[in-house]
């Protein structure tokens, strides 16, 4: 079983520069090294191709050689296969940057799979239960807490899970995505508490439906597509201006129904077709 090395320790915070007139710590994203995971494809592209604009270092890993290639093409972001499931390609990933950069500014932990199924008639049921647990829940914490050596090596580092506005309302045709979103949601609040006193802001993104490859098989009259660009700025944006939790498109709304309404909530859920 591969255990990994957990030894890290404190050291006093370089100081941090940029604050508001609030006196609140500002982000600044230029310069910056970032690793975005599936950053080959979808979301994860966006934010290539935004951040390495800004004049960031943009690291990508994901499993598709061939979609990372060409978003390293087109964004001059560095590429590193690799599945972030895998212990050994997590250690190999940070190990690289480690030799490369000597260190982490924000990890964007952005990789995730989009499954509906009928749990009882599916035949895959169990793979695909296994799958988006281990890539939406398990691997973004692993990968985290693997990354504290070389976030606590910025002057000024940061942890952006990307969530999802399903957190706040189970979704009827997707047994297990809306429960890991829900577990990332309550973990990244957990870690924002816990990882304050080492100087890691830990930031969280909740977008509505995205217009992506993975929502394609979603089709509902009850909610708005995003369009990739316009959530990454929106993103960056809030993450300039330290906003640690971030509501996106129809999010807002659909967490304050999930407040009052939850069972009507839940109806518009269900009535969401897959195809």
């Amino acid at each position: 079983m591969h255990v990994p090395d957990c030894r890290w320790s404190l050291r006093p915070r370089a100081n941090l520069k940029a604050k508001s007139v609030l006196g609140v710590v500002s982000l600044d994203l230029t310069s910056k090294i970032i690793l975005v995971t599936g950053g080959g494809s979808g979301i994860g592209f966006e934010f290539t191709r935004q951040l390495a604009a800004l004049g960031n270092t943009v690291i990508i890993c994901g499993r598709d050689a061939g979609k990372l290639a060409e978003a390293a093409r087109v964004t001059g972001a560095q590429a590193i296969v690799g599945d972030v499931i895998s212990a050994d390609d997590q250690d190999r990933i940070l190990s690289d940057i480690r030799a490369k950069h000597g260190r982490l500014d924000l990890l964007i932990n952005n990789a995730g799979i989009f499954l509906p199924y009928d749990f009882a008639a599916d035949p895959d049921v169990l793979q695909k239960i296994e799958s988006e647990i281990a890539i939406n829940a398990t691997a973004p914490l692993t990968l985290t807490r693997r990354a504290l050596p070389l976030l606590h090596m910025s002057a000024q580092p940061g942890v952006l899970f990307i969530g999802s506005a399903v957190a706040f309302v189970a979704s009827p045709g997707t047994p297990v995505y809306s429960g890991t979103k829900a577990l990332i949601h309550h973990c990244a609040q957990t870690l924002r508490h816990q990882l304050r006193p080492h100087g890691i802001t830990v930031f969280e993104a909740l977008p509505p439906v995205v217009d992506t490859d993975m929502a394609t098989v979603l089709k509902s009259k009850n909610f708005k597509k995003m369009k990739p660009a316009d959530l990454v700025r929106a993103i960056i944006d809030g993450l300039r201006r330290n906003q640690t939790e971030m509501l996106l498109g129809q999010s807002r709304q659909i967490r304050l129904l999930s407040r009052i309404a939850p069972a009507f909530l839940f109806r518009q859920f269900a009535k969401t077709e897959f195809h």
